[in-house]
């Protein structure tokens, strides 16, 4: 590590500064106009006392980052069925709401505060670990760091920052603990495990079980998301089209391109994946792209990439630590 920051030190400086100013421009820009009002209503509908934040940490008083709010308010979830839409859905994704009751100390007034510093820590751990691999893959490693699924989700205190940062550890490790609380906190972003079948599998039986939870408590109805979150490949982005979802599109398709070329099924898998989103993603590209977070892990990463001391999957000798 220290020789590499020492050969890449102006580098790493410069990635540093980009990725900590564009997080907090990003998360200024993205704050609603007026979140003392919305704070207002969420106080009045929910019944929790979130206290006076300042307008740093009131980006859950709107769209997904409401029910992670009231997750880290009530970790049972039980109350999400009052206002939010597929409540058992939502709940499939409680481990960030869960770290931010776990930050907060069960204390309802700091809990806007406690979400946004697991967005800013999980945030900065992906930025440790694109330093710690820059020497292994080299510079696309910075394409974690450029992940515009970490800071939507660091603006908007939802669970894409944690979930990147989770699975990259899965991935770089081969860490059963990390594969499980993926599926605790973006279950879709386990697709990037396939093929390592051991994390996979700890990954979907986490996520089952929250999900078993979530349909005793919610009922099967909360447990299924709108239509139009998946289609036909290619088809919503034909009925939704714009720049942004276009490039993702596009770099899907390279994406399953070169997993075929290089037998790495987990890349054609998960680009088979994002080319499938339905309208319902597509028609915003924000959405899109929290849901295709996993795929800049997996190009920075690289095609068939090992962590040190695992086997090859081609030649089952062991690689040595870089």
């Amino acid at each position: 590590m220290k020789t590499m920051l020492s050969r890449h030190r102006l580098e790493v400086a410069l990635v540093s500064a980009v990725v900590v100013l564009a997080a907090f421009w990003v998360r200024f820009e993205y704050i609603p106009p007026f979140p003392d009002r919305q704070i207002e209503v969420s106080e009045s509908k929910y019944g929790f006392d979130v206290g006076e934040p300042s307008q740093w940490f009131s980006a859950w008083s709107v769209g997904d980052g409401q029910a992670y709010v009231m997750i880290a308010l009530d970790p049972t979830g039980q109350k999400l069925a009052d206002e939010i839409p597929e409540a058992g859905y939502r709940f499939a994704r409680a481990g960030y709401g869960w770290a931010g009751f776990v930050v907060s100390l069960g204390r309802d007034t700091f809990v806007p505060q406690a979400l946004a510093i697991v967005g800013a820590l999980a945030l900065l751990g992906v930025l440790v670990l694109a330093i710690s691999l820059r020497e292994k893959v080299g510079p696309r490693a910075w394409l974690l760091v450029l992940n515009p699924a970490l800071y939507i989700g660091f603006a908007g205190d939802t669970s894409e920052p944690l979930g990147i940062l989770l699975l990259l550890i899965a991935l770089t490790s081969s860490s059963a603990l990390a594969a499980g609380l993926v599926g605790m906190t973006r279950p879709t972003y386990l697709i990037a495990l396939w093929g390592k079948w051991r994390a996979l599998a700890i990954g979907v039986a986490a996520a089952t079980v929250i999900a078993l939870y979530g349909l005793i408590v919610f009922g099967a109805s909360a447990m299924v998301p709108d239509a139009g979150r998946l289609g036909v490949p290619f088809l919503g982005y034909f009925l939704e089209p714009n720049l942004w979802s276009l490039v993702l599109v596009a770099a899907a398709v390279a994406t399953v391109v070169i997993g075929y070329r290089t037998r790495d099924w987990a890349w054609v898998v998960a680009g088979v994946f994002v080319v499938c989103f339905g309208r319902l993603v597509v028609e915003d590209p924000v959405n899109s792209w929290r849901a295709a977070g996993f795929l800049p892990v997996l190009w920075a990463l690289g095609p068939r990439y090992q962590p040190a001391g695992a086997s090859s999957p081609a030649t089952g000798i062991r690689s040595a630590a870089v």
